[in-house]
């Protein structure tokens, strides 16, 4: 059984009067990779940031493993400043300067972290060969392109070989094809046994790649589990998914009215039906379109999305 490589302990956190995290307290597993969701400004970041020593913690403690043999301990950032050396931290916003080429930038970071110079140029190629950035160690950081200046600022953060890698939003601002090869990244970077912990407000790619999630709500971690714990635990309805040819929805809503369900919308081109009772609704959207000779693209059900989970937790819907 994985052992926690980080254990939060009714962490609180305030700047002046405001107070911006309360009491968390959670477990972050060795090797897994551990997803951070939550509302705009409930806290994520200053959670991050609090993990990796930017802000002391005003109550509780943030605590890691300690590599070694023998008993098994756990360190504080604030009286062992040296388990700095085993976090790599990617803010939402760029790190890197974008005067230094690629090389020169991991050389920079590198030496922050006082790695060997006989060490430097082995690092060096192997954090590039990594994120895909072979052939372009003389390419200024302000020239790449979105996507390979991510990719930069991720190699920056993993130049010292942490254990744990903290990305804060690292697709932020991409498109969905350049998201990709970020989560993509991500996992490869997992696969070689380090710890990754995301915050991100794409909730589909968190479900797809988290193998346990938190939500930050109401300044605490309100909610921890798998994606389908959270789907077991906090939403009942499953989907049914209908999609017309007509794409009369209003008229097929008012003609469903009185059966079990808890609301319609309409996503995309498909009617979407939250039901407790997927077998019956489907019946009867298949009995009212050979009815009122309706053509049905598509009809199917479906667990709810992670967003849909999300939305009904914070919404105080169980």
């Amino acid at each position: 059984m994985a052992q926690p490589i980080v254990k939060i302990r009714g962490v609180s956190k305030s700047f002046g009067k405001k107070l911006v995290l309360d009491n968390v307290s959670l477990d972050i597993n060795e090797g897994e990779i551990f997803g951070i969701i939550g509302t705009s400004g409930a806290g994520k970041t200053t959670l991050l940031q609090t993990m990796v020593g930017f802000y002391p913690v005003t109550k509780g403690e943030i605590s890691y493993k300690k590599e070694g043999v023998g008993a098994l301990t756990y360190l504080t950032l604030e009286n062992n400043p040296s388990i700095k050396q085993t976090i790599g931290f990617s803010t939402q916003s760029p790190s890197f300067y974008d005067k230094l080429t690629v090389k020169e930038n991991l050389t920079y970071f590198a030496k922050l972290y006082n790695i060997p110079d006989q060490y430097l140029q082995q690092r060096i190629k192997k954090v590039i060969d990594l994120v895909e950035l072979t052939g372009e160690e003389n390419t200024l950081g302000g020239e790449l392109s979105g996507g390979m200046q991510k990719r930069l600022d991720i190699a920056c953060s993993l130049i010292h070989d942490p254990q744990i890698l903290i990305l804060d939003e690292p697709t932020a601002d991409l498109d969905p094809l350049l998201r990709k090869h970020v989560w993509k990244l991500i996992k490869k970077i997992n696969s070689l046994g380090k710890t990754v912990i995301i915050s991100s407000h794409f909730l589909d790619e968190i479900d797809e790649l988290c193998s346990r999630i938190a939500i930050i709500y109401d300044k605490t971690a309100a909610h921890i589990g798998t994606a389908e714990e959270l789907r077991l635990n906090y939403s009942y309805d499953k989907e049914v998914i209908v999609n017309l040819e007509s794409k009369n929805y209003p008229k097929f809503a008012a003609l469903l009215k009185g059966f079990p369900m808890s609301k319609m919308t309409v996503r995309g081109s498909s009617m979407v039906i939250y039901t407790k009772e997927p077998e019956l609704i489907l019946k009867k959207v298949i009995d009212i379109s050979e009815r009122e000779k309706e053509s049905i693209l598509d009809l199917q059900i479906q667990r709810p999305t992670l967003n849909e989970v999300f939305l009904s937790i914070i919404q105080g819907v169980k």
